[in-house]
């Protein structure tokens, strides 16, 4: 971490939050290149010279309010409760429905993940890539761990079903990007429980079914 991360990361976390939330609301409204950091310091109730004293520039508090909303989702999905799911299948029920209503209750988030990964400007659209392809191992390696994969029948790659749910979600969202129609998040949430019992029937044994 930088010096500027430092002095960013030792502030009160109301103050933190303030910038990262109104980055997010920034970011999530304009494409990154019309994304204006004066606009993200007068929301965030901050000079935009003290926004440049913690980030030296635009990429790089983007690249960081990535980096927070990211665990920001994480630690709003991954609870107790995840711990005491072993079915990989109902383990991405679980934070699929739980996503759903943190973006429900905070949509800047969802409307700043869109922008990201999927009108990505050339300063960032190669971390972002980087990330998402990192992303999936991580979250296997990390969060999902205490599955039981020996359900998967013994031809199936349990991975492939990962990614596999990865990419519906990545079509269904650039389907609707396509079509310039308003993203429906309730209608994808019921679009995801679908392909996750087609999936489950098409990969698990016989008894765990």
């Amino acid at each position: 971490m930088s010096d500027r991360f430092e002095r960013f990361e030792n502030l009160p976390e109301d103050r933190r939050r303030a910038v990262v939330d109104a980055a997010a609301e920034v970011f999530g409204d304009e494409d990154y290149a019309r994304a204006s950091t004066a606009d993200i310091a007068r929301r965030a109730g901050v000079s935009k010279s003290q926004l440049f004293f913690y980030f030296r520039n635009k990429r790089d508090l983007y690249l960081y309010v990535l980096t927070v909303l990211t665990r920001r989702v994480a630690d709003a999905v991954v609870d107790d409760r995840w711990y005491e799911i072993d079915d990989f299948f109902e383990i991405m029920r679980y934070a699929a429905t739980r996503k759903a209503g943190l973006v429900g209750s905070s949509p800047r988030i969802m409307d700043f993940f869109v922008r990201a990964f999927y009108l990505g400007h050339r300063d960032v659209s190669g971390v972002l890539d980087a990330f998402m392809t990192d992303a999936v191992p991580a979250m296997v390696q990390t969060y999902l761990g205490h599955v039981r994969w020996e359900r998967f029948r013994e031809d199936v790659d349990p991975m492939r079903a990962v990614r596999m749910l990865v990419w519906c979600g990545d079509g269904y969202l650039h389907e609707q990007l396509r079509g310039g129609g308003e993203f429906d998040l309730e209608a994808m949430l019921s679009e995801f429980l679908v392909w996750l019992d087609w999936l489950k029937r098409a990969t698990y044994k016989e008894e765990y079914l």
